[in-house]
């Protein structure tokens, strides 16, 4: 079953900070955690599972540190939800025939589609937002 738990939130928070620094170089946990109030220990973990499903690249040594593995215009947010919580599915043990299968199915076709969007769009939406809010202030 899809979730969002603390370790999306978490997660999201990191990764979203690897793509603002990419091809900046490496990026430490403990910039991330400070950055983002993440418990330095759980964020281990968190990369650990995000660098197995190939969205993270981990570099060890005395200046080593975390990068995207890819370009975040290439790198779902979807993809980074599903590294973290597991497939999406809304309509689990339901069988073919089930009008409430049917229903599920859609509304997990819909939130794939907002879901499915690079980082990048993900950064672009959080600047615009921080610009409107810095000029209402």
């Amino acid at each position: 079953m899809f979730s969002l738990t603390t370790k999306s939130k978490y997660g999201v928070d990191a990764v979203l900070d690897l793509a603002r620094h990419y091809g900046k170089g490496l990026v430490q946990i403990k910039g991330i955690a400070d950055r983002h109030g993440i418990p330095a220990q759980y964020l281990v973990q968190i990369m650990n599972r995000l660098t197995r499903a190939g969205l993270v690249r981990a570099f060890r040594g005395k200046q080593g540190g975390f990068s995207l593995a890819h370009d975040p215009r290439e790198t779902s947010f979807l993809a980074v939800l599903e590294a973290l919580e597991g497939p999406m599915e809304l309509a689990m043990g339901r069988s073919e025939e089930d009008a409430v299968k049917d229903m599920f199915d859609r509304v997990e076709a819909a939130a794939r589609k907002v879901l499915d969007i690079p980082l990048s769009e993900v950064l672009a939406r959080q600047d615009q937002r921080a610009g409107a809010l810095a000029f209402q202030i």
